[in-house]
């Protein structure tokens, strides 16, 4: 389960100190001396995981009775079962035992239009959207507009940042890449005026009308960078007023509708409710308070009498938070139909000191962090301050943390990207408080944890796309490809190393979402034009880029001229139009199942969206969109992307 050892960038064998295995062992819940795995369990595992059409391989001597998840008994061959998550009885009486069977298609879902390759998808970040309604952030109903808008240019998809929730008590800690759930969505952007309670109360529309609030309010939008504090102020006050109505119409059907999804949400959502009630009293009583892991002991555990008690007394504000998520969801599921399907991410990891953390601290290991170890760019590695889930509570509990997570991501998606995917084989742990030199590969059961993929992919008809820039384990991708999931590939890295030269679209593989570059990179004007990191590889990438395309009979002699002349003196914005154009036209000669196109280059933008390493020294996740929704539309500069994606 921990990887003895490990090869580093430069190949240099590095052991794994027996202090770490020990800490990490005892991080998921080992004692000493312990074996590890169902080693420890006699008879049936904990779970069974088979693909369709293959036999249930059960230990030798053991007979069993299969009962599918619909509750009935399956009476045909065992390599007829249906797909899904059946229970395997074996034995009689009190010698009986049972455990979970999982049955998973042979790979994962693919659309028709990625099979037919011209399926291409619009990114943006959801909060840098700019409308003359929102409040100072994108919100749902703009999700909605520009769905619509990616819809009538012919894209299939809208890929989004992660939508998961953050810290609704600390909104000044925006990446959405360290939630403090993955399992539930972010408030900040449900729509206010959206609300049915609001269309009901002539008061509220009065005040928010007033000149005092509009001034608030086109503040917030004048803003070049998201306000995330003063954003939140202002909706979490309104919201609560709106919950404060709500509850005075006890009894009709918006309240029905609010009680099946509270049921449905179960222990997980009644628990992501009491952490934020928690967590907003405490830190009310001090600031310095971040999360869980500060406060008082008797807290630290959902399951103590003491947080029961709280839940009890603060029951209107637990059902406040619970009434966010309601509002979030409906919004979210509208914006799914308005018009483009939506592409959404999931982060590798949660904040050890967030709610899933708190909520569930026998799948989440709080004494580990996700990280990376040393490269040319870190050469001390790099430790995310994200919790892992542990593998051997995902084996003991069936998986189920891992569906409850997929199903979450898949809900509203058509297609859902993973972030940093190969730690479904193996992550880079380190133990709470150690440097990252001290970390360790954990290993995950990559087998099984590929079929319940697969499974909830083909359940919820949603695509895989895996991130898997950086280092890859041998043989990686191409297991991934025989599953149906698409690999990452950005233009910037597809190179041949030996001479720099960027490969021809042919050799980018067809399983795979083919963009520019990620979130992550600069964007293609910024690139060009030399913004952040002009230096001489970038001087001499400008020239192989030009090559590339011309090469790809993705540009005109004439216009290759005039790149090469810009090149030369540096790039400017007068040819980037021009280069934008080519760069996707080249991406659309490439056999990839998707092609994504970021909304910052259709704009010609030049400021990064976040700068990896930096916290004050840049913008990151603040950066709202050079134009509003409304004049992007009118612009039609979506028609002149698609025109040169598929002319």
């Amino acid at each position: 389960m921990i990887e003895s050892h490990y090869f580093d960038y430069w190949g240099n064998r590095v052991e794994a100190p027996p202090s770490t295995r020990a800490a990490l062992l005892a991080a998921m819940g080992y004692d000493a001396g312990e074996p590890q795995g169902d080693a420890t369990r006699t008879g049936l595992p904990a779970v069974i995981v088979v693909r369709q059409g293959e036999n249930a391989t059960l230990p030798p001597g053991v007979r069993g009775r299969v009962v599918l998840e619909d509750g009935t008994e399956f009476a045909g061959e065992r390599s007829g079962l249906p797909l899904g998550y059946h229970r395997l009885t074996a034995g009689r009486g009190r010698a009986a035992q049972s455990c979970v069977l999982i049955v998973a298609p042979p790979r994962c879902y693919l659309s028709p239009a990625m099979r037919n390759r011209r399926s291409w998808a619009l990114a943006t970040q959801l909060y840098a959207l700019r409308s003359r309604r929102n409040w100072g952030i994108g919100d749902f109903t703009d999700l909605s507009a520009f769905a619509r808008q990616a819809a009538v240019a012919g894209a299939d998809a809208v890929a989004l940042n992660p939508l998961h929730a953050l810290h609704l008590d600390n909104p000044d800690s925006p990446s959405p890449y360290s939630p403090s759930s993955r399992l539930f969505l972010n408030a900040l952007y449900i729509d206010v005026e959206g609300i049915d309670e609001f269309a009901r109360s002539r008061e509220l529309q009065a005040e928010v009308a007033g000149a005092g609030f509009q001034e608030r309010l086109a503040a917030l939008r004048r803003c070049e960078l998201v306000d995330y504090a003063g954003v939140a102020r202002l909706k979490l006050e309104m919201l609560a007023r709106l919950h404060r109505i709500f509850r005075a119409n006890r009894g009709d059907r918006r309240d029905h509708a609010f009680r099946r999804f509270v049921r449905a949400g179960g222990s997980a959502l009644q628990r992501w409710a009491a952490y934020e009630a928690l967590s907003e009293f405490f830190r009310a009583r001090d600031s310095r308070c971040y999360g869980w892991r500060q406060w008082p002991h008797e807290y630290r555990s959902p399951e103590s009498p003491q947080v029961a008690r709280f839940v009890d007394e603060r029951g209107e504000r637990v059902e406040f938070y619970l009434f966010l998520q309601w509002l979030a969801h409906g919004q979210l599921a509208t914006a799914a139909r308005a018009g483009a399907k939506l592409y959404c991410d999931l982060a590798v990891g949660v904040d050890v000191n967030g709610a899933d953390a708190w909520a569930d601290q026998h799948a989440i290991v709080a004494e580990a962090s996700l990280g990376a170890p040393g490269d040319p760019l870190n050469a001390r590695g790099q430790n995310w301050g994200l919790a892992p889930f542990s593998p051997r509570a995902l084996r003991e509990r069936a998986y189920a943390p891992f569906v409850a997570l997929l199903r979450a991501g898949m809900r509203r998606a058509g297609i859902l990207r993973i972030d940093h995917v190969m730690a479904l084989r193996r992550a880079f742990w380190i133990p709470r408080g150690a440097p990252a030199s001290e970390g360790a590969y954990v290993r995950y059961p990559f087998d099984e944890m590929l079929a319940v993929l697969a499974l909830e992919s083909v359940r919820n008809r949603c695509t895989v796309v895996g991130e898997d820039l950086g280092t890859v384990p041998e043989g990686f991708r191409e297991r991934m490809q025989a599953e149906a999931a698409l690999s990452s590939r950005v233009f910037y890295f597809e190179r041949d190393w030996n001479d720099g030269s960027f490969l021809a679209p042919q050799r980018y593989p067809g399983f795979a979402a083919a963009s520019v570059g990620t979130h992550d990179l600069p964007t293609l004007a910024g690139w060009w034009t030399g913004d952040r990191s002009a230096n001489e590889d970038r001087f001499r990438d400008r020239f192989l880029v030009v090559d590339a395309l011309e090469r790809a009979g993705a540009i005109d002699p004439q216009v290759a001229a005039r790149l090469r002349d810009d090149a030369g003196a540096g790039g400017s914005l007068r040819v980037v139009p021009e280069l934008v154009d080519a760069v996707h036209r080249f991406l659309a000669k490439t056999p990839s199942a998707l092609k994504v196109v970021a909304i910052e280059d259709v704009l010609y933008e030049t400021g990064a969206i976040n700068v990896p390493g930096t916290f004050d020294e840049h913008p990151n996740w603040r950066r709202k969109r050079s134009i509003s929704l409304e004049r992007f539309e009118a612009e039609q500069r979506l028609a002149q992307t698609a025109r040169s994606l598929y002319r």
